[in-house]
């Protein structure tokens, strides 16, 4: 997805991520193949640079992310990191994030305690104005 570098700022001109967008993205994606950590980083970079994105980002965003995340079983601390970005980074924690963090902590292979941590923080606060104690 290196070319989604280049076509970024026009994704994000209006803070929104289309349905339109979303069709750009998977152009993308389909001309690089494999998805790997970078395409990971991009991917929630855009989610967190972007003010609205629509549920067909959601509906290809997730399962790319669990993809990358769950390659190998085991949710490392740089996979946490991209985690942890996805749910504070634009000030709200979505009910699809949140359903998103279930599934990965259900079907992982290896749960760490600092994952067990980020899911039960992100789990039970606030959607809005949130704090981590």
């Amino acid at each position: 997805m290196a070319n989604l570098y280049k076509i970024r700022e026009q994704l994000l001109r209006d803070h929104k991520i289309t349905i339109n967008e979303v069709e750009m993205i998977k152009d993308q994606m389909a001309t690089d193949g494999k998805l790997d950590f970078a395409d990971a980083r991009l991917l929630v970079e855009l989610l967190q640079d972007a003010r609205e994105v629509c549920s067909e980002f959601d509906e290809l965003f997730f399962p790319c992310l669990r993809e990358i995340i769950l390659e190998d079983g085991k949710i490392q601390m740089d996979e946490q990191f991209i985690l942890l970005k996805m749910l504070y980074s634009d000030g709200e924690v979505r009910e699809s994030e949140r359903h998103f963090l279930t599934e990965l902590y259900r079907d992982a292979d290896e749960i760490t305690p600092e994952f067990r941590q980020l899911c039960d923080n992100a789990l039970n606060c606030e959607t809005v104005d949130w704090s981590i104690d």
